[in-house]
């Protein structure tokens, strides 16, 4: 069984009430209970690139410029976005999302310019942090002159915070400025005349694409509209606990400001600050890093919004807190993938233990792996589960893959028919490795107590199968620097189930990376990580428990046996060589 991300987020697919929309000529009304901050733009952030409190997203397949305008409608500022290349995706300017009540009438309204028909979608977000889209007006009209756009929504019962997004997916340039957003008090606003344009020159789209997913407020320098809040950041929980967040002031890793999480009370749930989640190239691969500084040890996970609405998370390794982990920064840096059917990614350290952690400095950049001579994929599983000779093994005799099973020794020491099982699985050339005697959490043991479950399972399994027990796999995916000591003394290697892919420049022996089988693992995904592996050279392991064949009966770690058989079936196609993990180390060592 491996280690659950102690996050249960969920999404929901936001249902929303277009109840009004004019396109009228430019109008100039009061706006008393505007909830936009900087609602003119006229405030510049401190570097004077962009408004503050706004902020600028672009993804798919284009070439997006955005533009802080020295000119406005009635002012000095406005904001310009220019789109060419456009194969797919879009691009827009958004202001930060700011608390509004549920099942309640809001109106938004701008005035804008454009060359091109674009689109308003609102974006909600509940109280979880969970966002979602809908439409407000899919074909925004072309205007040639400063022209009022206004609308009225109906926000959910969940919702907490709204954006609205004016984007542009279509070669073209749009200018927006003089935005609000407020209850409607009836009125109708005077009519004025149009105001004829300024003639604003072409731009030049850059050559090199836009720079996309760069966290928004890195370094949470930038203070939000809500006390205690930086900008483009929230603090959230779920699960029974009691934590505190707290924006800090003089001390930080390389600016002033910092954020940090404290938890207390816990009994289950997490609470984590997240920055707004950002859109990402599909299909590529980044790098995250930041800076911490904890008394405990938090994790770390990748959360995707998918295209159909719902959410999926990818755990990157858990920090290594050093001594003086408490007193002095140190950086975290890992690697994830973008799924293609994911629009928009945040990443986030979250307790789920009583601690506390503060961060800053966070970034995400494009990484390569660097590969090995070729791919290769591993099939591994776990928890003695020795049913899998009736279910597993006929099929993957079929295609002639050899594999590595691991086994808490309880489940087998003592059983004559569990232990002849066994022995049928190591005798049809199939490495056997240890997964502990008692399946415990290794790292709530004493020393003493790790190396009992340590060197007893090896040496039982050793004396079972007549061969070498090499590797290592600890239970729920649990451990930490100390364990990994321990398990060093006995074994030549440790999987894990932090989830990636093993490449040159970022193998561990005593940290290897996997994916996760699941009943919800679809075959699309499963060829995805398969032809991910071949194409960047890297080693895929692949962790399965039970092959079940009763769809009726599948657990949360099962794989339904037709499944299973598809799977294998594909696999042999592949042009992946399917190595036991044994051997696979061997061949890997050779070129490090």
């Amino acid at each position: 069984m491996f280690k659950r991300l102690n996050t249960a987020l969920s999404a929901f697919t936001l249902l929303a009430s277009v109840f009004l929309s004019t396109l009228v000529p430019l109008t100039a009304t009061a706006v008393p209970t505007n909830l936009i901050a900087n609602p003119s733009v006229e405030t510049a952030n401190a570097a004077g690139t962009a408004p503050l409190n706004w902020q600028t997203d672009a993804w798919g397949k284009n070439t997006s410029t955005f533009q802080y305008k020295a000119m406005g409608y009635q002012s000095n500022r406005s904001v310009y976005v220019e789109m060419a290349n456009y194969t797919s995706g879009d691009a827009k300017w958004f202001f930060d999302p700011v608390v509004v009540s549920s099942n309640t009438d809001y109106t938004f309204s701008e005035t804008y310019e454009s060359t091109v028909k674009t689109r308003l979608v609102a974006m909600s977000i509940d109280g979880a942090g969970t966002a979602s889209y809908f439409d407000v007006n899919v074909s925004v009209p072309v205007a040639a002159a400063w022209t009022n756009y206004s609308v009225t929504v109906h926000t959910l019962a969940s919702t907490k915070s709204l954006t609205i997004l004016h984007l542009i997916k279509n070669n073209g340039w749009l200018m927006t400025d003089n935005f609000s957003l407020n209850a409607p008090d009836g009125t109708t606003p005077p009519v004025v005349p149009p105001v004829v344009p300024p003639v604003i020159p072409p731009v030049v789209p850059p050559v090199t694409p836009p720079a996309t997913g760069i966290v928004p407020n890195a370094s949470v320098e930038t203070a939000g509209t809500k006390a205690g809040q930086p900008a483009n950041w929230t603090g959230q929980k779920w699960g029974n606990n009691t934590p505190t967040y707290d924006y800090v002031l003089n001390d930080g890793h390389a600016g002033s400001r910092s954020v940090k999480v404290t938890m207390n009370n816990y009994k289950t749930g997490d609470a984590k600050w997240v920055f707004t989640p950002q859109a990402l190239t599909r299909g590529a691969d980044y790098r995250f890093t930041a800076w911490y500084k904890t008394n405990t040890v938090p994790h770390v996970v990748a959360q995707y919004e998918k295209d159909d609405g719902t959410e999926d998370f990818f755990g990157l390794p858990d920090p290594e807190p050093a001594a003086n982990s408490a007193t002095t920064w140190q950086q975290y840096s890992d690697t994830f993938g973008v799924p293609k059917d994911v629009k928009a990614v945040t990443l986030f350290f979250f307790l789920s233990n009583n601690g506390w952690v503060q961060t800053d400095d966070y970034n995400i950049s494009p990484y390569t792996y660097t590969g090995f001579n070729s791919g290769m994929v591993s099939l591994v599983f776990d928890d003695g589960f020795e049913e899998n000779v009736t279910t597993a093994l006929p099929t993957l005799d079929k295609y002639g893959f050899k594999t590595t099973h691991c086994f808490a020794t309880q489940y087998v020491e003592g059983k004559p028919a569990k232990v002849k099982l066994v022995q049928q699985i190591a005798n049809d050339g199939n490495e056997i490795c240890a997964h502990t005697v008692t399946h415990p959490w290794l790292t709530q043991m004493t020393v003493a107590q790790q190396d009992y479950e340590l060197q007893h399972s090896r040496d039982y399994l050793r004396s079972i199968v007549n061969q070498p027990v090499n590797d290592f796999a600890s239970p729920y995916g649990d451990y930490n620097a100390a364990v990994n000591t321990e398990i060093a003394k006995y074994y030549q290697s440790h999987r894990t189930t932090d989830e990636g892919y093993n490449s040159k420049d970022n193998f561990n022996a005593y940290r290897l990376r996997v994916q996760n089988m699941a009943p919800t693992t679809t075959l699309a995904q499963f060829q995805g990580w398969i032809n991910k592996a071949k194409a960047d050279h890297t080693w895929l392991i692949l962790i399965y428990h039970v092959i079940n064949p009763n769809k009726a009966t599948l657990d949360e770690f099962d794989t339904y046996k037709p499944d299973f058989d598809a799977q294998m079936q594909w696999l042999s196609t592949a042009g992946l060589p399917v190595v036991r993990w044994d051997n696979a180390l061997t061949q890997l060592k050779a070129q490090l």
